[in-house]
């Protein structure tokens, strides 16, 4: 049976296109990370802003904040996978690799979950994985998400 890991991370300044990074899940060579459940929404202060959300894969992690990865079952070890927040290097992003874009107004939060088998998997190659990146041309505030993934 698969073992389940949540982590939650913020971009605290989105910025225009092609964005910033929120929030990542890196594989090692030993695992194949499958998320299967996201979250995001924006904390900045309420207004009318139509901002784009996407999940990209990457084929280098770039430098992010660490983000202890959390069993949601407490009999699980640790995540093999790893995970990180506001990125100060964004991840190199593997071109016309959108595994999710969408529009969203700054006042809905947005909720993602896969059919079943259909995980957004990355390949177990350490440094890999998927990223999540929001802009817009002017909207400044902050970008929270919440992935769920399998090992």
């Amino acid at each position: 049976m698969a073992k389940r890991y949540a982590s939650t991370g913020q971009d605290a300044a989105c910025a225009a296109s092609p964005g910033t990074t929120a929030l990542t899940v890196v594989s090692a060579a030993t695992v194949r990370p499958e998320l299967y459940d996201v979250v995001t929404g924006y904390s900045g202060t309420p207004a009318d802003n139509a901002l784009r959300f996407q999940l990209m894969r990457f084929t280098a992690a770039g430098t992010v904040t660490a983000v202890v990865a959390i069993a949601l079952d407490p009999a699980d070890p640790a995540a093999l996978a790893t995970s990180g927040e506001n990125a100060s290097v964004e991840p190199t992003y593997t071109a016309a690799s959108e595994l999710l874009d969408i529009a969203l107004n700054q006042r809905a939060t947005f909720r993602w979950v896969a059919a079943p088998n259909g995980e957004l998997v990355a390949p177990a190659t350490a440094a890999n994985g998927i990223g999540s990146r929001s802009f817009h041309a002017s909207y400044t505030g902050a970008n929270e998400v919440t992935f769920h993934w399998n090992e």
